[in-house]
């Protein structure tokens, strides 16, 4: 026992033996924290084959979709700004043409292909497929304005064009023959037609017709009826008339809403030979403020022009698709500070028997007209 006892001892005290024990304790230590470390770097391994699979994949969907938009951008930007015809200015204003390039007053000026034109018609009834009428008694247009759309400057022209402008309108027999071209108010465009897509080609030719030939490929009606739901749509808006007419005095300030909307740029007194034009500037008035109420109600809420949109087609009839109104939403994102600018068609009102009848400033129309469609270059 003794014996056995001094073998234990001179164990414990040879120093290879605790070193031994000691090597053998750390390898056990050692192989587990190995593991540990290989899986870890496993389920790193792992979780990068994820990330990198799930980005490639959300990558993958952002370029097909930004293909899908580039695309209709790109087909919305092509028929909003299609023109095959040519500008065809008067010779008696003195303008020399050479292609894009127009020569006046010692100017030189390029047409503008960043322009894209929308034409918009107030229509003061819609027939119902139930009672369809016959070409030329299909109402009228009571507002009439172009929407010049100048990505390039940066810049928005809303066009006034008055009803009881006189110029050559398109006539077409009850069967819908073309019948030829008549002098006549061009408010009467839109009654050559179905009373929706043919009535709104044919104003869209007479205007265009007005503008020397610019192509117009896109436009937008309403039955006047709507102005309500539209106004409403974003909240009503505040003006200050113009005149007194109705319900409405001179000078004084309106929250519109609703009916009175609606009355608003509609009404009109007959008995006076500029009534159209009296109406235009209150119309010029509401469009103003409706703008504004417009671009405040969007910065707050993104979805306006899809609630407007909506508001607006129980009563409207356009061409505009998903290409076009892919190619604006585009351009004015882009373009936030564009400039607005509304005005008129410049006219001298005579009367004609119980008629009155608006003649084109020429002169003064084409100058405004280059300024809108062209660019000075030298």
């Amino acid at each position: 026992m003794e014996e056995d006892k001094e073998k234990e001892s001179e164990q414990n005290d040879d120093p290879s033996s605790h070193h031994r024990r000691r090597r053998h304790h750390h390898h056990h230590h050692s192989s587990g924290k190995s593991r540990k470390r290989r899986s870890k770097r496993k389920t790193k391994k792992r979780v990068k084959r994820i990330v990198i699979i799930t980005v490639s994949a959300i990558l993958s969907l952002v370029l097909i979709a930004a293909a899908i938009v580039f695309s209709m951008y790109i087909r919305g930007k092509d028929s909003m700004k299609q023109n095959n015809g040519q500008i065809k200015i008067p010779q008696s204003l003195g303008v020399e043409q050479s292609g894009d390039y127009i020569y006046y007053k010692n100017g030189k000026y390029k047409y503008n292909r960043d322009v894209a034109s929308i034409l918009f018609l107030g229509v003061d009834k819609y027939v119902s497929t139930e009672e369809d009428k016959e070409n030329g008694e299909n109402h009228q247009s009571d507002v009439i304005a172009l929407c010049a759309i100048d990505s390039a400057n940066k810049k928005v022209t809303i066009i006034n064009v008055p009803r009881d402008i006189m110029t050559d309108v398109s006539v077409y027999s009850p069967g819908g023959g073309y019948v030829g071209r008549e002098r006549m108010q061009i408010a009467l465009a839109y009654a050559y037609g179905d009373g929706k897509k043919t009535s709104c080609i044919n104003s869209s030719e007479a205007v265009a017709r007005l503008f020397y030939n610019i192509p117009i490929n896109t436009y937008f009606s309403m039955n006047l009826d709507g102005v309500q739901e539209i106004n409403d749509s974003i909240g009503g808006v505040s003006v200050v008339s113009p005149e007194t007419i109705g319900n409405f005095e001179k000078g004084k300030e309106y929250y519109l809403k609703g009916w009175d909307s609606r009355q608003f740029i509609y009404l009109r007194d007959k008995s006076k030979l500029n009534s159209n034009l009296l109406r235009n500037e209150r119309q010029k008035v509401y469009l103003n403020a409706f703008i504004k109420k417009f671009i405040s109600a969007t910065k707050k809420d993104v979805s306006t022009a899809v609630k407007l949109f909506r508001a607006s087609s129980p009563y409207s009839c356009t061409n505009l698709d998903a290409d076009k109104i892919t190619y604006l939403a585009t351009e004015f994102v882009v373009n936030r500070n564009m400039e607005y600018n509304i005005l008129s068609v410049p006219v001298e009102v005579k009367q004609e028997g119980k008629e009155a009848q608006n003649i084109v400033k020429e002169e003064e129309f084409f100058e405004s007209f280059l300024k809108i469609f062209y660019n000075k270059v030298e």
